[in-house]
């Protein structure tokens, strides 16, 4: 997502993309075909340690830039006190997760990261091991704006049948205040990498009206709920809405 990046720092974000190793193309690399790829995704998205793994990134992060903003090119530039989380697919649970989410067999795991302060979370999963979603997402407490198109279906093919409406349900559930949806119609779960995608795609940088309207809404979100600016609560709440198509679905709570 390079153009939400550019978008954010442009407006004087500070904006980092995290790599995960284990679940990223490290994952794929050697294998010899499309349905390889598939199979080798599958893997490493029901892979419990790497998950852990992945979720235990993000305060490794945060510690860094602790340390990065007394030392080095950085120092002083960070205020760590507004911390903000994106995140796509694997990267919208681990939005979720730091938001409080709990995780694995009973909602054992827990790696909520206090510091985030507010989360925008693109194609939405339930929790994979199912159970009470209320009471896995008791703990969430922070602002958060969910993101899904109606065509938002499985983000690899060859698993079962999936309902995009099923990426609406972590917003559904949760009852705190300061919750916002986003349904881009028409929306295919690759719409909102800003990148080309299909068989025949390279990779180029493409602009359209999905990744217009997340750059939009993210900016007004994050400057709301980092910046405390209650002017773009405003504009996000009653303005955001005229720039999307009669289809589309806009809410909050």
């Amino acid at each position: 997502m390079p153009y939400l990046g550019r978008s954010l720092a442009e407006s004087g974000y500070v904006a980092l993309h995290l790599q995960h190793p284990a679940t990223d193309n490290s994952v794929w690399q050697h294998a010899m075909s499309l349905p390889d790829v598939y199979r080798a995704l599958r893997r490493a998205m029901w892979d419990a340690n790497a998950a852990r793994a992945r979720f235990q990134d993000v305060p490794f992060i945060l510690r860094e830039l602790a340390r990065l903003n007394h030392e080095g090119p950085l120092a002083g530039h960070l205020d760590l006190g507004r911390v903000g989380m994106a995140g796509h697919s694997y990267g919208g649970v681990s939005t979720m997760v730091a938001a409080g989410q709990r995780m694995g067999p009973g909602g054992q795991w827990f790696f909520k990261e206090p510091r985030v302060r507010a989360g925008l979370v693109m194609s939405p999963n339930m929790p994979i091991q199912g159970g009470d979603l209320a009471a896995l997402y008791r703990d969430i407490d922070i602002p958060l704006f969910h993101i899904t198109g109606t065509e938002d279906g499985n983000a690899v093919p060859g698993n079962e049948e999936f309902d995009p409406i099923q990426r609406t349900i972590p917003y559904e559930v949760l009852t705190i205040p300061h919750q916002y949806l986003l349904v881009l119609d028409g929306a295919g779960h690759g719409a909102f990498s800003g990148l080309e995608h299909g068989p025949h795609a390279h990779g180029a940088e493409v602009e359209t009206r999905y990744t217009s309207a997340v750059a939009a809404g993210a900016l007004l979100f994050f400057d709301g709920y980092l910046k405390g600016d209650s002017a773009a609560v405003q504009a996000l709440r009653h303005g955001f809405k005229s720039g999307l198509k009669p289809t589309d679905r806009f809410e909050w709570k």
